[in-house]
C-alpha cells in the first residue's frame, strides 16, 4: 500500500463492480483486521475517514480486489497526513450538522453524516447506512435527522447534568424541502412525505 492520497474517499468509494474477484482467505482476514483497525482510529483521532470506513465495514464479510483498492487509498491517505491531528478546544454550545448521501449504496439505501462542534473542533461524529429505503434526498435528509437526535438528545441531557446551560439545539441543513418538512410538519407535507409523520 505505498504511496499517498490527497483525500480519504477514493471517488469510487460507492461504485460497486460486481465481477470483481474475491480476495483469498488469508487476504480477506487481513482486510478485515486493517479496517478493525481503521474503525478504531477514526473514533478517536482521524474522524475525516470515517465515512469510507463506515463503507469499508460493509465489505468486510466478502471483500473483492475493488474494496482492497478502497481500502489502499484510506491507508494511502493516513501515510500523506500523519502530522494532521485532532484538536478541540472547549468554548461555546453545541452545534450539529447532519447530511446524507442519497441512494449512494448497490441496494439504493442512503448513507447518515453527523457532527457536534462544541467550540473548536469535532467532539462528536457519525457516518452509518440508513436502515431503509426512501424516496428522495429530502426524505434521506430527514431520516438522517431522525436518526440523529437520539444523539443529540442524549449530548443535551448529559450537559444539562453537569451543571452546563444548553439552550434551543440548531441542526443544521442544507436541504430546503427537508427545512420546510422540519419546520411546517403536516403543513408542507403531501402524499409523497404522509408516510414519514412518525419521523
Amino acid at each position: 500500500m505505498t504511496g499517498m492520497a490527497k483525500t480519504p474517499v477514493a471517488g469510487h468509494l460507492f461504485t460497486t463492480n460486481e465481477n470483481c474477484e474475491k480476495l483469498s482467505k488469508n487476504k480477506a482476514q487481513g482486510f478485515h483486521h486493517i479496517v478493525a483497525k481503521l474503525l478504531y482510529l477514526c473514533r478517536n483521532t482521524h474522524q475525516d475517514i470515517l465515512m469510507a470506513v463506515a463503507y469499508l465495514c460493509t465489505c468486510v464479510k466478502s471483500p473483492n480486489t475493488d474494496d482492497y483498492k478502497k481500502l489502499m487509498h484510506v491507508i494511502q491517505y493516513l501515510r500523506g497526513t500523519p502530522d494532521l491531528m485532532l484538536t478541540i478546544e472547549p468554548g461555546e454550545h453545541p452545534r450539529w450538522w447532519v447530511d446524507s448521501l442519497y441512494g449512494v449504496h448497490p441496494n439504493m439505501w442512503s448513507y447518515s453524516g453527523i457532527c457536534m462542534t462544541l467550540g473548536k473542533g469535532v467532539a462528536y461524529s457519525g457516518s452509518n447506512k440508513q436502515k431503509l429505503n426512501t424516496k428522495s434526498s429530502s426524505e434521506a435528509e430527514l431520516v438522517a435527522i431522525d436518526d440523529a437526535m437520539g444523539q443529540v438528545m442524549w449530548t443535551r441531557h448529559f450537559l444539562a447534568e453537569q451543571g452546563q446551560y444548553v439552550p434551543t439545539t440548531t441542526i443544521y441543513q442544507d436541504n430546503k424541502s427537508t427545512i420546510l418538512l422540519d419546520e411546517n410538519g403536516r403543513a408542507s407535507s403531501s402524499k409523497r412525505t404522509r408516510h414519514l409523520n412518525v419521523r
